[in-house]
């Protein structure tokens, strides 16, 4: 029970600083204060439940208390039904730029990077001194990883040329290193 309250305590002091580190922008000792006191919450939270739960709880309870700090504080509209920081801005349909570039974001940073996610996790884990099981198994969990950081880092790219170049580079390479 007391460890509960203990992990509960350090939740509350990491959302709290995140949440004030977010608000106070330049404040980045909070904003590390916070995120090391939410990851030192999650062992607090394994002591207090297990692992199973403790886990899932540190992420639950973190993020929820951010949320509803968040929440509290919404800014009030103006009589007009407008935020007061960003005037009303008429909707357009895109042209046929955008809609080619964000077409080639979607191929680059969907089925291209899952293809090229599943091929270089395949190809990094196979050459590892372990049984077959441990390598599909290590290969799964990388999989998602790789293909979504892959896809973050595509889409955070100005234009497409260089991940579409990069998406190549790394089909070669494990291509290289699966088939040869």
């Amino acid at each position: 029970m007391l460890a509960g309250l203990i992990a509960l305590a350090i939740s509350i002091t990491a959302s709290g600083l995140v949440y004030y580190s977010w608000r106070r922008s330049g404040n980045a000792w909070a904003a590390a204060a916070g995120w090391l006191l939410a990851f030192g919450s999650a062992f607090a939270w394994v002591r207090a439940l297990g692992a199973e739960f403790g886990v899932s709880y540190a992420i639950i309870i973190f993020t929820c208390l951010v949320w509803a700090a968040v929440a509290l504080n919404v800014e009030a509209t103006g009589a007009a039904g407008q935020s007061a920081t960003r005037p009303l801005q008429a909707m357009h349909w895109p042209g046929a730029r955008d809609w080619g570039r964000h077409g080639g974001l979607f191929l680059l940073s969907v089925p291209v990077a899952g293809v090229v996610a599943l091929m270089l996790s395949v190809a990094l884990v196979l050459p590892l001194p372990w049984s077959l099981l441990h390598k599909l198994t290590a290969a799964i969990f990388l999989y998602p990883v790789l293909w979504g950081a892959l896809s973050a880092w595509i889409c955070a790219q100005d234009k497409l040329a260089r991940p579409a170049l990069v998406c190549l580079g790394l089909a070669a390479v494990s291509a290289l290193l699966l088939f040869i």
